[in-house]
């Protein structure tokens, strides 16, 4: 019939993303909103919010070394009072993952599913290759199904020799959802809010700043953050306030684990 198990898996995941094409919240309020118009017994309510970006620290390096970046990850950890991080997201490099791996050693860490697919475009050109990794990226398939796959993909397209499919296979727990399905990453795969983060840090700085004015821009760019994170709290806690159950020691105790 010619309507593989890929075939399949592409299909269901297509019809996921139209679903959502306007957006996965609205998909969910006007799904909710046609089930309170539709049934008496139900009704739907909602209020908007948003999620904030908390800067918990900034550093200048001299270069991109493993030895940089360790020192940057330390002295973070000595800023947040020895608190490691459960999961970390990053665009790939490797002097960051070496770091990582020596100051959060029991920390996972997650590659950007958009860095790992503009390496992709980069490197394959087939239409359908392409369509298989977004699968392996984003489907909740299990690891047996995954490595099946790809060892039958490697050998229809000729990877063998191909030095991108062997680094890519080797880094296959960083970036397969198969292997990550069952960590807490809240439906974040991009690293797009540090790359916002960027493009503002761009705004404060210019190649003639001295270094003192370099570091009173950065400062000003945090403050701004930290005021947006001050308003949102003060809305959380006078104007919209968050939603509690009547499980008070329940509650204190998941603050521990989870902030």
């Amino acid at each position: 019939m010619g309507f593989t198990k890929n075939d399949a898996y592409n299909y269901i995941e297509k019809t996921k993303r139209e679903k959502i094409f306007h957006g996965d919240a609205n998909a969910a309020i006007i799904y909710l909103e046609g089930i309170a118009v539709s049934d008496p017994m139900c009704m739907a309510r909602y209020n908007l919010t948003a999620r904030q970006t908390t800067i918990f620290g900034f550093g200048l390096v001299l270069d991109e070394s493993v030895g940089s970046y360790t020192w940057l990850l330390e002295n973070l950890l000595e800023g947040m009072c020895n608190k490691k991080p459960s999961v970390i997201m990053t665009d790939g490099c490797d002097s960051m993952r070496a770091a990582i791996k020596a100051v959060f050693s029991e920390a996972t860490h997650r590659l950007c599913a958009w860095h790992m697919e503009k390496k992709l475009t980069s490197n394959v050109k087939d239409g359908g290759l392409q369509q298989l990794f977004t699968m392996w990226l984003y489907s909740n398939m299990e690891i047996e199904e995954f490595e099946a796959e790809w060892h039958t993909t490697v050998e229809e397209y000729g990877l063998d020799d191909s030095f991108w499919a062997k680094e890519t296979y080797n880094k296959r727990r960083m970036w397969v959802n198969a292997y990550l399905k069952d960590k807490f990453y809240v439906e974040f795969r991009t690293t797009s809010r540090c790359e916002g983060i960027n493009a503002n840090v761009k705004k404060f700085l210019n190649s003639r700043h001295s270094v003192l004015e370099m570091v009173q821009n950065v400062k000003l760019m945090v403050q701004k953050y930290r005021n947006i994170e001050l308003d949102a709290h003060f809305r959380s806690i006078h104007i919209n306030p968050v939603i509690t159950t009547c499980l008070d020691p329940l509650e204190r105790f998941v603050v521990t684990v989870y902030t």
